[in-house]
């Protein structure tokens, strides 16, 4: 439990009017990632973006990221039946890509369109940075259902369940603060890459089942 605000993150599978009302309605903030409307087209929002954008990158040969914020009007019912109608913000992130990583070129140019609608007053890199957060946060759940295989309940009852699942967040914490802690042991082996995290997985199998000769 926590007496902060809380940042609502979800998928484009949640983006109706009807949720965006429910969160504005309940004062909550969020970032959802939004579909193509009916009658919205990658070329279209491309065509949009070069018009007006002011954030445009060029991170290689061939490639133009087009970052920033529009906004538009969201009609909603409130939960008494009222019909109601806010300007919601998109954040956006247009990639048109007409030289591909191996140098290939691209005709027609290749344009990636993604939108979201946020209520946060942040930068629109924050945003960004926000949502693929969301990502990561799938990445723990998943380790629990399969490094731990708690994907199913063993009960059907409340009260017992409850008690597996507390059990379950215990032992998870565990073997996470000992897989954190092993990264800055000397006895870490090296990799190209640098390592934030290690998988419950990888924590079990190799600090958890140590051989040994009783």
């Amino acid at each position: 439990m926590t007496a902060q605000q809380l940042l609502v993150r979800m998928d484009s599978g949640k983006d109706a009017a009807e949720n965006l009302g429910i969160l504005i309605e309940d004062g909550s903030w969020f970032v959802i990632k939004r579909n193509m409307r009916c009658g919205e087209t990658k070329e279209g929002w491309l065509e949009k973006v070069q018009g007006c954008c002011m954030d445009i990158r060029h991170p290689r040969e061939g490639k133009t990221v087009y970052i920033g914020s529009s906004w538009k009007d969201v009609p909603y019912t409130a939960a008494g039946g009222e019909q109601k109608t806010i300007c919601l913000r998109i954040g956006y992130e247009i990639i048109e890509r007409t030289i591909d990583k191996h140098g290939q070129y691209l005709f027609p140019a290749d344009i990636e369109v993604n939108t979201w609608w946020t209520n946060l007053g942040q930068s629109d890199d924050e945003v960004i940075q926000l949502y693929h957060e969301h990502g990561e946060s799938e990445q723990y759940h998943s380790e629990i259902k399969t490094d731990m295989d708690v994907e199913r309940f063993p009960s059907g009852k409340f009260d017992t369940n409850e008690l597996v699942l507390e059990l379950t967040v215990l032992a998870y914490n565990v073997l996470r603060i000992i897989g954190q802690k092993s990264l800055k042991s000397g006895s870490a082996p090296r990799t190209k890459r640098k390592i934030k995290r290690r998988r419950i997985r990888t924590v079990i199998s190799n600090l958890i089942l140590i051989a040994g000769h009783v």
